[in-house]
């Protein structure tokens, strides 16, 4: 018997995810009206529940573009609804689990239901997240609307959502030295009338999760974490530390080449998208073709995991275009890549989500799903276009998608990547990534010399990028981790002993970091985002060995999944990555000639 998929809500009406959460519940209720539990129906309340978790998380990591809120009922239906908690668990108490797995997800539900029905409705942090994250949201499209005020002030006819692109704009194009320091003070000035509140809001937010880890018997909200991970409290911060030193020590450097080439006393990075565009000179920055950037990756799938991706046929009226995804000639899952016109503004960056891991349970027969959401634009030729931003982006979600299907754990009682340990989670997906620096994928966009070099450009600008965003991470991670570790004390008070510690405050502000604390991952996992620190240096040390080599001759595919088993299999070990790698893989100018892979060779020429 199949499970029933949801409908997706990337490009369907609400109505009919509204008509899909009906059927869930339809039959979940079904299931538990059933005289005895079995086995097989337990397996499939997993899977409703997993469905019903992952539509609310793709609804929510597009709220910018959804209104979703009248489907917020069914959220509460599935998971605040004591009648049917206290029905679940009554079914399950009943219920023995032949499967080992099986049985060890049925009585972690126990235990979970158990301290949700003794919470009880009343209870203090009962919606308390919500309520804070809704408060915080509201804050923050606040400091956006003064900020877009500030820039009509200052002249800017631009209606761009997002101000801050369009003050980084402004400034970048602005060539006097004192002008764009002041513009720098008067837009920090006014995102910050709003700090005291926002900080207020995030104190609140950390405090609640105080209180229910010590409910739990924890000693602190990042020990509850790091159950989900396999790496220990020391090990994790020891990480943090190297990142946080390296990066300042980067950021130093960093600062140095942008004000030699500005001519700015201090304050380098008000002068930062000036030294970008100075870096232009005058040169084209290509849209890339679509095709081309998936013909690409089909490629690197294909040579190094051994993955055939076979477009099927599109749906009438159709933006999705699925790609069935084969591992040694058997079918293994999905790719749907979810076309998103930038002209319609209706995306803001490219996003993935995968629906379960696949699972084969007697009857039950469901192989995992991934959605990959791409930006593009409409050439006047007809073709679609990307920018080279989104083409990184594109590449991060497919090491996600890839990532989902190759994921060895059949049983869904955990939803697509959560299988993972926390700190593997960004691994494959920021190694995907940096194939955007290879030379091969030039050959297959089918550019122009101008196009090359516009290509250059966009690289040199993104590991730019990049490596302005070193300290943003670190010191994000850090704040994230002590405040999470901590029983006590706000972001104000940890900036400043960070601070006091490591001299940040020579290169931040307090004001930098609030608004990530309302980020999900913040949300879900609260003191783990350390996570893309490790993702990211583990990633940079496994692409060295590729940059430089044709991928036709990368490697074997099947020695290639086993050198990244550790992405697939909770089981394997974590190794603590050195942090150094990231820095020099972003601060290293690559060669830009051709791959040659005939006769033997595989090297960059």
């Amino acid at each position: 018997m199949p499970v029933d998929l949801p409908a997706i809500p990337e490009g369907e009406s609400l109505g009919q995810t509204d008509a899909a959460l009906d059927v869930m519940m339809t039959r979940l209720r079904t299931l538990l009206d059933l005289d005895d539990l079995s086995e097989d129906a337990f397996v499939e309340i997993c899977a409703i529940y997993n469905n019903v978790a992952y539509l609310f998380l793709y609804l929510e990591s597009n709220e910018a573009h959804v209104n979703y809120k009248r489907l917020l009922p069914w959220r509460d239906a599935f998971h605040r609804d004591a009648e049917l908690d206290a029905a679940l668990l009554d079914r399950l108490l009943t219920l023995r689990c032949v499967h080992p797995e099986a049985e060890e997800a049925r009585t972690a539900y126990i235990a979970n239901l158990r301290a949700k029905l003794a919470a009880g409705p009343g209870h203090e942090n009962d919606g308390l997240h919500e309520r804070l994250l809704a408060e915080a949201k509201d804050i923050l499209d606040g400091i956006r609307q003064d900020g877009a005020l500030l820039l009509r002030r200052m002249g800017s006819t631009s209606r761009a959502a997002n101000p801050y692109a369009t003050f980084y704009k402004l400034a970048s194009s602005t060539n006097s030295v004192a002008t764009r320091a002041k513009l720098g003070r008067v837009w920090r000035a006014t995102r910050d009338r709003r700090l005291d509140d926002l900080v207020s809001v995030v104190d609140r937010m950390v405090d609640a999760r105080r209180r229910e880890s010590r409910e739990q018997g924890a000693d602190s909200v990042l020990a509850v974490t790091l159950r989900r991970c396999q790496v220990s409290e020391e090990a994790a911060w020891r990480l943090i530390e190297q990142y946080l030193i390296g990066s300042l020590e980067h950021q130093q450097r960093l600062d140095s080449e942008v004000l030699a080439a500005t001519g700015a006393p201090d304050h380098a990075m008000d002068h930062f998208g000036h030294y970008v565009r100075g870096l232009q000179a005058g040169r084209e920055v290509p849209l890339l073709p679509v095709e081309g950037c998936l013909s690409f990756i089909q490629h690197v799938a294909l040579r190094l995991f051994g993955l055939t991706l076979t477009e099927a046929p599109a749906r009438s009226n159709s933006q999705v275009r699925a790609f069935d995804v084969a591992l040694d000639g058997g079918l293994i899952g999905q790719v749907n890549l979810d076309l998103w016109e930038t002209g319609s503004g209706r995306r803001t960056a490219n996003t993935t989500k995968g629906i379960r891991n696949r699972t084969e349970w007697r009857g039950i027969v469901q192989r995992p799903v991934a959605y990959v959401s791409c930006r593009f634009r409409r050439a006047k030729d007809g073709s679609n276009r990307i920018t080279f931003q989104n083409v990184h982006s594109l590449f991060h979600e497919f090491g996600h998608a890839v990532n989902h299907l190759l994921i060895r754990k059949r049983l869904p009682t955990q939803s697509g990547l959560e299988y993972l340990p926390l700190e593997r989670l960004e691994d494959l997906s920021m190694w995907f990534e940096k194939w955007v620096y290879h030379p091969q994928l030039a050959d297959h966009l089918n550019l122009s010399p101008a196009e090359r070099d516009g290509l250059v450009l966009c690289r040199d600008v993104k590991r730019l990028e990049y490596r302005r965003s070193h300290l943003d991470r670190a010191v994000t991670a850090a704040l994230d981790f002590r405040l999470h570790r901590s029983p006590g004390g706000g972001i104000e008070e940890a900036f400043q002993r960070l601070d006091e510690e490591y001299g940040i405050g020579a290169h931040c502000t307090l004001g930098d970091f609030p608004p990530y604390f309302t980020w999900p991952m913040f949300q879900a996992n609260p003191g783990a985002n350390f996570a893309y620190l490790w993702g990211a240096s583990t990633s940079a040390q496994l692409f060295a060995p590729f940059l430089d080599t044709a991928v036709e001759c990368a490697g074997d595919p099947e020695k290639v999944r086993e050198a990244f088993s550790s992405c697939f299999e909770f089981d394997q070990p974590s190794v603590e990555p050195d942090t150094a790698a990231i820095f020099a893989f972003y601060e290293a100018r690559p060669r830009s000639g051709a791959v040659h892979a005939a006769a033997g060779e595989g090297r960059v020429k």
